[in-house]
C-alpha cells in the first residue's frame, strides 16, 4: 500500500511539474510575441493550447477526485448526480476563467515589456499608417492593429501596432479611432505622418507620440 500510494504523489507531483511548466510557456509566448502582427495569431492559438493543456494537466488529480461518477442512477440518488453535474461545469468554467485571466496577464506583460525596451534604449522617428488590420479567430478572439511605416535607420519597414495598447498609452482617451459595430475601424489619422518612438532593439515595440 505505502509503494502505491507514494507512486500516486508522485504522479501528481508530476502533473503540478509539468502543467506549471506549460502554463509558464504559454506567458513567456504570450509577453514576448503579443504586440507583433506577424506572429499574433499562432502566438494566440499556441497560448491558448498551452494554457488548457497545462491547467487540465495541473488540475487533473482534483477533477479526478471531484467527478467519480456515481454508481446508483439518477431515481436512486438524483442529489449525487446534480452534484457530479454541477462539478463538471464548475470544473470546465473554472478553467475557463483561468484562461482568460493567463490571456490578460499575458497581454499586459507584453504591454509593459514593451514599455520597458522603449524607455531603455528608443528613438524618435516619422512614420504613416498605411492601414489597419483586424485578425478575427473564430471563439479565440480578435485584435485590431495599425499598420504603420517608418524608416529604422537601414530602411523602410512596416510594423503593427495594437490599437488597445495605443488607447491604454492614452489613457483610455484617445479620440483617434472607434470600432463600430459591423467590424470597421474608423480613423482620423489613417495616411497621415504621425511620430513614433520605437525600440532601437526590437522595432517591433513602437509608440505613438501625440
Amino acid at each position: 500500500m505505502t509503494v502505491i500510494k507514494d507512486h500516486f504523489t508522485a504522479l501528481k507531483k508530476m502533473n503540478i511539474t509539468i502543467g506549471v511548466i506549460l502554463l509558464v510557456i504559454g506567458l513567456i509566448l504570450k509577453s514576448l510575441f503579443n504586440h507583433n502582427l506577424e506572429y499574433w495569431e499562432l502566438i494566440k492559438y499556441c497560448s491558448l493550447f498551452l494554457f488548457l493543456l497545462g491547467l487540465s494537466t495541473l488540475l487533473f488529480p482534483l477533477w479526478e477526485k471531484w467527478n467519480r461518477k456515481p454508481i446508483k442512477n439518477f431515481k436512486q440518488k438524483p442529489i449525487n448526480r446534480i452534484l457530479y453535474y454541477l462539478k463538471n461545469i464548475f470544473s470546465l468554467g473554472l478553467i475557463l476563467l483561468m484562461m482568460i485571466g493567463l490571456e490578460k496577464s499575458g497581454k499586459y506583460l507584453n504591454y509593459n515589456l514593451r514599455n520597458y525596451f522603449i524607455n531603455s534604449d528608443s528613438k524618435i522617428t516619422t512614420g504613416i499608417i498605411i492601414d489597419f488590420v483586424r485578425i478575427d479567430l473564430s471563439k479565440a478572439g480578435k485584435e485590431d492593429f495599425y499598420l504603420i511605416q517608418f524608416n529604422n535607420g537601414q530602411k523602410l519597414i512596416n510594423k503593427g501596432l495594437l490599437i488597445e495598447y495605443s488607447d491604454w498609452d492614452n489613457n483610455n482617451q484617445s479620440k483617434n479611432f472607434k470600432i463600430t459595430g459591423n467590424g470597421i475601424v474608423v480613423n482620423k489619422i489613417k495616411g497621415r505622418k504621425i511620430n513614433i518612438v520605437y525600440s532601437e532593439k526590437f522595432p517591433s515595440f513602437i509608440k505613438i507620440i501625440e
